[in-house]
């Protein structure tokens, strides 16, 4: 269990960090082919439809056949699409190929996920889970510092390059050392029932999951697809500075990630679910009024905490509904969830962007996540009453 865990921790830690390095220069990347903002929202939304529509399914289909074969294959197609960033030469290509690296992620950070909950013990769903989301999370906050230095001192191709190299390392740590099949103290995990997928939906505590990764998924991936264009024409910032801030948010949520994960474990989830899904999304409405590094990097490392807080508790109870729900199955359908807010936070802030300026993207980021927040209290409040009147 501990090389297992070890091992994923450090192969995902690494692909992220690969995935990370293109957030500061893909925006850049695709307005170099005199994109519109909606165009570059098409770009960015690419890549999370393909996770919307797949994520579910890839994550059942490995309930059934095991998880590291996904894995490799995940791995192997991040390394390859690196490559193809670099040699795009127009922006339908560029978005083909974020297509495609979507379907390879849908292969990555969920089955990952499924397979560190499948030998998480009982009790310990937080601290272990958010352990582990921690390499998620730092990973991607080295990976934009690392992709907007890259850019500044070589080139694009060089961070795409750095990318694809980064991923071909993680792909060989998962095949050496990672088992096919996990076990808990030598013993296999205990074989769960196919539970049908409408059941699962019908489940309260998975329609709250659902609508909060959707919502963070959305007002976050409106930020990184327009903040750095916002950054170079208001603030006059570089791509070195664009990719600290990007990567601060990162840190606060993967330094304090763990911490929050042994919060989720003794005290009540739902209070802290609820403060951390309100005031991050709240502090959104600093960011157009603020151009120094030294004030955004602020916010947006606050917002990183704020949003730890609030996932630990989730992802703690996406772990207890997974073990009687399939463990797969529940992964896949968060991270389709969260790439179907990626898909649609990019284009309709592409919209608001051309209608009434970049600025206006963060307001409106703003009151999609407190709306979010709203249903999310509503929904799991009445899973945590239906599941005490089960046990009374």
């Amino acid at each position: 269990m501990r090389r297992a865990f070890v091992s994923l921790f450090i192969s995902v830690a690494v692909a992220m960090i690969g995935v990370g390095i293109i957030a500061p220069i893909l925006p850049l990347y695709a307005k170099g082919f005199s994109a519109s903002g909606v165009s570059i929202g098409l770009v960015f939304a690419a890549f999370s439809l393909s996770r919307s529509v797949l994520g579910p399914l890839v994550g059942r289909f490995s309930d059934r056949v095991g998880r590291k074969r996904l894995l490799v294959v995940g791995l192997a197609g991040y390394a390859v699409i690196s490559v193809l960033y670099a040699v795009a030469g127009s922006l339908w290509q560029l978005g083909v190929f974020r297509l495609l690296q979507g379907i390879a992620s849908v292969m990555v950070t969920p089955i990952a996920q499924a397979y560190v909950g499948d030998i998480t013990a009982p009790g310990r769903e937080g601290r272990n889970m958010n352990l582990f989301y921690s390499s998620m999370f730092l990973g991607m906050a080295l990976g934009p510092l690392l992709g907007g230095e890259l850019t500044a001192v070589w080139s694009y191709h060089i961070a795409f390059y750095t990318m694809g190299g980064l991923s071909l390392a993680a792909l060989l740590l998962v095949g050496a050392t990672v088992p096919s099949r996990p076990r808990v103290h030598d013993v296999p995990p205990p074989q769960v029932p196919i539970v049908p997928l409408r059941k699962v939906m019908g489940n309260d505590g998975v329609k709250a999951i659902a609508i909060y990764v959707a919502t963070r998924g959305f007002w976050r991936q409106g930020f990184n697809t327009f903040y750095p264009i916002f950054a170079v024409a208001a603030s006059g910032l570089d791509t070195g500075s664009i990719g600290t801030i990007l990567s601060v948010y990162m840190l606060g949520g993967g330094l304090l990630q763990i911490p929050f994960g042994y919060l989720a474990d003794r005290y009540p989830k739902l209070p802290q679910i609820v403060l951390g899904s309100t005031l991050a999304p709240l502090l959104l409405l600093i960011v157009p009024f603020s151009h120094s590094v030294v004030t955004v990097g602020a916010v947006m490392f606050v917002i990183g905490v704020l949003s730890a807080l609030s996932r630990a508790s989730v992802v703690a109870i996406r772990t207890e509904i997974g073990r009687t729900h399939g463990m797969g199955t529940l992964a896949g359908l968060q991270g389709g969830a969260f790439a179907a807010g990626q898909m649609l936070g990019p284009l309709a802030s592409g919209v608001i962007a051309d209608a009434f300026g970049v600025s206006a993207v963060f307001p409106f980021g703003s009151a999609v996540g407190l709306i979010g927040s709203g249903f999310v209290f509503a929904w799991f409040r009445r899973w945590q009453n239906e599941a005490q009147d089960a046990s009374a």
